[in-house]
């Protein structure tokens, strides 16, 4: 059993995830208000579910792909179908940052400023400062 709680716009919500496969209701709900630009910052210790929710949101957003972590790699884009505005969603681990700078070649406000991207992001305490300087969506999974 997980307990979640979602953060958007100083209001908190609270879920509980019995198992893996629950984890779509709160994927709904993320996905039906995702607009390009938005930030939805995942946090929580090792193994509690962060990839699992990525999964979950992707597919609520009608992405087919794989979804796979980007541990090693720090990020993944993936096409969103059938959506009018937001066209791709970016996935970043930020698990492996040392120091903020290693952020800089992912060029995420470019990114985010294109106009049709949206990023979810694992292990936002790693990079503090980028993120509390941005709008966004917090998911802390306990």
């Amino acid at each position: 059993m997980r307990n979640v709680t979602l953060i958007k716009d100083k209001h908190r919500k609270q879920f509980k995830i019995p198992s893996e496969k629950d984890w779509g209701e709160l994927a709904e709900q993320v996905a039906a208000g995702l607009e390009p630009g938005h930030i939805v910052a995942v946090s929580g210790p090792l193994g509690a579910g962060k990839t699992t929710f990525v999964q979950a949101l992707a597919k609520a957003l009608g992405i087919k792909k794989n979804i796979q972590s980007p541990t090693f790699a720090l990020m993944r884009s993936y096409p969103i179908p059938k959506r009018d505005e937001l066209k791709r969603l970016l996935h970043v681990d930020a698990y492996r940052i040392e120091d903020e700078r290693d952020l800089l070649p992912l060029d995420l406000d470019q990114e985010l400023a294109d106009g049709q991207t949206a990023l979810v992001l694992e292990w936002p305490e790693k990079i503090k400062n980028w993120i509390d300087r941005k709008p966004s969506i917090q998911i802390n999974i306990a």
